[in-house]
């Protein structure tokens, strides 16, 4: 039956490395359809060539005014100045600049006819025609003004529609480029931007779940249902198999039970809101110790430090992670001998918690990887021990959203010390 059981594992194994194969072919095509779209937005900039020459070729045409608008953009920047105080700046100095050329035009003309005497009905006439083909002009001028100055200032509202157009669920990670100033527009585009990586993350979360659900759930299907296949067979009338076939599916049956749970604390913890209060973190370890003594726990189970030891956190949270701890301690531990220290201490700055014991240890190889999502350092051993290599890796998260820190020390043969700073 043992064999069976393997046969089924390894089955349960080779679906999951083709599912792994059909990953990385995702990744591929990702990887090709980026650089297509990059491949397209060159040949955009391109074509937008023509344009900059044009828009260049004005700014050296119109250099006084080019050179207050670099001054202006510069004041803008500096002191945070809103669009509508910009535009109302914009388009007075605009309509300013017309005032201006206007009334120095019939100053200067009633001034030098007043010196020559020339002030006659043709010299009125003159003047009137020539005021109105200068107000013509001026109009124009004030509409080229104004029609440039809106460009420049629309032409980020410009991009960031065309970069949200270029955003897809299949390209969630393209992020609106940084706006060059300091007014709603760039708050608009932090906020998109901030939208965006929620979504990213949201969307992450769910192809994680899915992989991981798929791929770890794989095996106690299998065995499932070999061991249905098998005692549909020939296994109802022996009473051997029968036995071996209800312990396994029953035994299965927990393993997926708690893999569904741990994977929805997975999934759960991306979005969770901290509901932080503030408590004694020693009592709060205490009542856990005591909890796996009455338990009947056959390891030696010490706590510990500093009893004073307070936390403003996630209490709930906190305890998972410290259970998540005592619970892989204990696995890896040998019962008779086995003793596990949880301290608690309190320094200026931090609060330490550390959880040791004497067990088996961990090689230097696989501390590194012992966070990561079902990975456990003895596969056949893990298995046994109903271990499903996704314990760490919640603590690790519950960790991280305390804005606190966990490490590993370990030797094969002379035990393990987790320990989580907290700030």
């Amino acid at each position: 039956m043992k064999k069976r059981e393997q046969a089924n594992e390894k089955a349960a194994d080779k679906d999951c490395a083709d599912i792994a194969d059909g990953q990385e072919n995702k990744e591929v095509v990702k990887e090709t359809l980026e650089r297509i779209k990059h491949e397209n937005a060159a040949g955009a900039k391109k074509r937008r060539k023509a344009s900059d020459v044009f828009l260049i070729v004005l700014k050296v045409l119109f250099f006084p005014i080019t050179l207050c608008a670099m001054l202006g953009k510069v004041l803008f920047k500096k002191f945070k100045v809103g669009i509508t105080v910009k535009t109302t700046v914009v388009f007075t100095f605009v309509f300013g600049l017309m005032i201006i050329g206007y009334a120095a035009f019939i100053v200067v003309s009633v001034k030098n006819a007043l010196v020559s005497g020339e002030i006659t009905s043709d010299y009125i006439d003159r003047l009137t025609v020539t005021s109105v083909v200068l107000v013509l002009v001026f109009i124009l001028l004030g509409a080229v003004l104004g029609g440039l100055s809106s460009q420049y200032m629309i032409d980020p509202v410009r991009k960031i529609t065309q970069r949200v157009r270029e955003i897809s669920d299949e390209n969630i990670s393209a992020r609106l480029d940084p706006v060059d100033s300091q007014d709603e527009l760039m708050e608009l585009t932090e906020q998109i931007n901030a939208m965006l990586d929620s979504l990213q993350q949201a969307f992450e979360r769910q192809e994680n779940f899915v992989s991981d659900a798929s791929h770890e759930l794989k095996t106690p299907l299998s065995v499932i249902a070999g061991y249905a296949n098998l005692l549909r067979r020939w296994g109802k009338d022996d009473p051997k198999i029968l036995d071996e076939a209800v312990e396994a599916i029953s035994r299965e049956s927990v393993n997926m039970k708690r893999i569904v749970e741990q994977l929805l604390w997975l999934a759960k913890l991306g979005n969770f809101a901290l509901n932080n209060t503030t408590f004694n973190l020693y009592e709060t370890v205490s009542d856990i110790v005591d909890g796996y003594k009455t338990a009947g726990i056959k390891h030696e189970i010490t706590l510990t430090g500093d009893p004073s030891v307070t936390l403003e956190t996630d209490k709930n949270l906190m305890t998972e992670a410290v259970r998540t701890l005592v619970d892989n301690a204990i696995k890896y531990t040998p019962p008779a001998t086995g003793v596990i220290d949880v301290n608690i201490q309190s320094f200026n700055d931090r609060v330490e918690l550390s959880i040791a014991d004497n067990g088996v240890g961990i090689s230097d190889d696989d501390v590194q990887h012992i966070f990561e999502r079902f990975f456990r350092c003895d596969k056949a051993r893990g298995r046994e021990s109903g271990s499903s290599g996704l314990g760490l890796t919640i603590c690790k998260s519950i960790v991280d959203m305390m804005g606190g820190t966990i490490s590993v020390e370990s030797s094969l043969g002379k035990g393990s010390t987790f320990k989580i700073t907290l700030y």
